[in-house]
């Protein structure tokens, strides 16, 4: 019984998003719960436009056109010619991190 727990336990987290396989990371790491539970969740659509995306980093949209051809981020094709950036990715980079 103890070890099909264990392995369901297992099979859980291989299939665990990366914010979640992130949030266990870090209790391994020994941070503590609390620290865990207060950085908020953004609200809102996975995928912003381009103004969109401009506005939320606080930079035009030249600005940010030019953060694509440096390579910071990567533009997904909804349709031809129209473009979106991962909020997912957007978060990332204003807190610091490398995509």
């Amino acid at each position: 019984m103890v070890n099909k727990n264990h392995n369901e336990r297992l099979i859980k987290f291989l299939n665990a998003s990366p914010d979640q396989q992130e949030a266990i990371d870090r209790i391994i790491e020994g941070k503590q719960e609390q620290e865990l539970t207060t950085t908020p969740r953004a609200a809102g659509p996975l995928l912003l436009g381009m103004t969109d995306a401009a506005k939320w980093l606080g930079v035009s949209r030249t600005t940010l056109w030019r953060m694509l051809q440096d390579g910071r981020f990567q533009k997904v094709e909804v349709l031809p010619g129209s473009y979106r950036l991962r909020r997912s990715d957007l978060e990332a980079f204003a807190n610091g991190k490398e995509l």
